[in-house]
């Protein structure tokens, strides 16, 4: 397998780079944090403008085409630079969807997706139903041709900041609805997640209701739909991780004592060959997650997307842990970039699944 870029994938990952690193370095970052915001309409605009949300959109919608090793490019870039802003859920997860659903819904949104008009989010985990995309205590009923929703969606990725929500709920068995954000009965418990970007509890009662798709049979699209948001996420950890070895190994190259820099002593040098045998080992699994991230075979892509969650999950704790280690104090300040990596690694393990239930669904599938 070729675990490089093409050259197109490389040309948007250099022209992603080069726009944030102008308009979002780490004390950018901080800033948002300080004033509890999750969303820069500027910055999101401004991924519109590169072609960042059209890129795996079809091209009948106003996309490019774009396959997952496409957004792998970008989510590694967004987790590189911290970028809060609610790609995964809109671009990723609920542009699936409605790909998935069809329909006049789609013929809608997508092209409002493709160019960032407005943004979406998919509630379908829940309070006491840990990891499992298909448990669901949320009734859908209809009175007429009238669907209604009430239940609790749980720390839905960019939920705070979506004009429209993605509803999961028991319809005669898994199924879809769309809702828009402002409607009548919908409780939003806004939050900033641990490193910053948003969620939100969804609280529903009795709201109206579009259906995507049909009634009862959504499972596998729930399922796919979790899996792509793994891959992404995964991606994301991967760009984290790769900011982290750039700080610890210029820390270690710089930082003196006893008369010379500490990455030469044997221990330090050690534990830092360490993590870039762990780098190369999860960048490799995350390419492969990646690749089969849309294969139509879902024994295939469960596989591939839990053994990268999984894996990455395992090396994202250890760079924690290792690199903070190697910096002392100084990786725990809040003025130092360190732990704002490590609070993204952290929010990313836990997102779609965290290790141990993907190392189970990798054993039983």
């Amino acid at each position: 397998m070729n675990f490089d870029f093409s050259e197109e994938q490389n040309m948007l990952v250099q022209s992603l780079g080069r726009s944030l690193a102008k308009s979002y370095d780490f004390e950018t970052y901080r800033e948002q944090l300080a004033a509890k915001a999750t969303h820069a309409p500027e910055m999101w605009h401004s991924l519109a403008e590169l072609g960042i949300m059209a890129m795996p959109l079809p091209e009948a919608v106003g996309g490019f085409d774009g396959d997952h090793v496409d957004i792998m490019a970008v989510c590694m870039e967004l987790g590189r630079r911290l970028v809060t802003e609610p790609y995964v859920s809109s671009v990723v997860l609920s542009a699936y969807i409605f790909e998935a659903t069809g329909g006049t819904l789609a013929e809608e949104h997508l092209p409002k997706i493709a160019m960032g008009e407005q943004k979406y989010a998919v509630g379908i985990y829940e309070p006491g139903d840990r990891h499992n995309p298909l448990a669901n205590s949320t009734k859908a009923t209809k009175n007429g041709k009238i669907w209604s929703l009430s239940g609790h969606k749980s720390v839905v990725l960019g939920a705070d900041t979506a004009d429209h929500l993605i509803i999961s709920a028991d319809a005669d068995g898994p199924s879809l609805f769309m809702i828009p954000a402002n409607a009548k009965g919908v409780t939003l418990r806004k939050y900033p997640l641990l490193d910053g970007r948003g969620g939100a509890d969804i609280i529903l009662d009795k709201v109206e209701a579009t259906m995507l798709g049909s009634a009862g049979g959504a499972a596998e699209i729930i399922e796919a739909t979790v899996d792509r948001g793994a891959a992404a996420l995964v991606a994301d950890t991967l760009g984290a991780l790769d900011e982290i070895i750039a700080m610890t190994k210029e820390y270690l190259r710089t930082r003196t004592q006893f008369g010379r820099p500490i990455g030469t002593f044997q221990t330090l040098s050690h534990r830092m060959v360490d993590l870039l045998i762990e780098y190369e080992q999860a960048k490799s699994i995350a390419m492969e997650a990646a690749v089969e991230a849309r294969n139509p075979d879902t024994q295939i892509r469960k596989k591939a997307i839990s053994a990268a969650k999984a894996k990455i999950g395992a090396v994202s704790r250890k760079f924690g842990q290792e690199s903070i280690q190697m910096h002392g104090g100084i990786g725990v300040t809040d003025e130092y970039a360190l732990g704002a990596y490590v609070k993204r690694l952290l929010v990313n393990e836990m997102m779609f699944g965290d290790a141990d239930y993907h190392l189970n669904r990798y054993a039983t599938s």
